[in-house]
């Protein structure tokens, strides 16, 4: 038989259990209340106060452009919060420039930005009014300078389409090692009429960029013959002359 409870034990048993909800509640508030001004310092310190404002900007990567001019591109305001700091804009804005194939920019705590740049590559050079222009493997025109650069490809092309000049890259890049030495120019009259000028007036019919790699291959056996000219426009069907 159970025992009745002493006088007043429930509601003992009841206060006792409301004064620990309270207390968790009070926890509960005050735990929130926390958690609420942490974050407000947070945005404080990230986008008002001065302990996390730019104050240098660090260029990376460069041979072609100076720090100077990415830096002025960049246009990063000092003296602002990093974290306002529009960073895919920044990029944006130095990838602009002719010579930059593609930007990264970093934010480096308590206040550095830095800007990552990886430059265009010559593939090939041309002529163009006194100047030579430096093109790189999408058939993009980089840079002009007032003499050829030594050891890159010289090529005559007979008008500025974006497609040929992207071609006459792939066929730069898949001209055999062995024969660039000998490689005196290319000539690109049209995307299916590009043509290799060798020394000796010898001559490689490359015609259209499709399958550049294997008819790199064809050309490279097809050496062995002596021949003025090697006709690897259709590279299962070779020729020499």
């Amino acid at each position: 038989m159970t025992e009745p409870l002493p006088p007043g034990a429930f509601a003992k048993a009841l206060q006792s259990k409301r004064d620990s909800e309270r207390r968790r509640r009070w926890i509960l508030r005050g735990s929130l209340a926390g958690v609420a001004l942490l974050t407000a310092l947070g945005v404080w310190l990230a986008y008002f106060s001065p302990a996390f404002e730019t104050r240098e900007v660090v260029v990376e990567g460069t041979a072609l452009l100076t720090s100077e001019q990415v830096t002025a591109a960049a246009a990063v305001e000092t003296g602002v919060p990093m974290a306002r700091l529009d960073a895919d804009a920044v990029a944006q804005r130095v990838a602009d420039l002719p010579a930059v194939r593609e930007a990264t920019v970093e934010r480096e705590l308590p206040g550095t930005v830095r800007i990552i740049v990886e430059e265009r590559t010559v593939a090939f050079q041309r002529k163009r009014e006194g100047q030579w222009q430096w093109v790189d493997a999408d058939g993009v025109v980089f840079r002009s300078v007032a003499d050829p650069e030594p050891g890159v490809l010289q090529v005559t092309t007979s008008s500025d389409d974006a497609r040929l000049l992207r071609d006459v890259a792939t066929v730069a890049r898949h001209l055999p090692e062995e024969l660039r030495p000998e490689t005196v120019r290319m000539t690109a009259e049209a995307v299916d009429r590009i043509t290799v000028s060798l020394e000796g007036d010898r001559m490689i019919v490359w015609g259209s960029a499709e399958e550049s790699a294997l008819k790199s291959e064809v050309v490279s056996a097809l050496m062995s013959v002596e021949a003025e000219v090697y006709d690897v426009s259709a590279p299962r069907h070779p020729t020499t002359e």
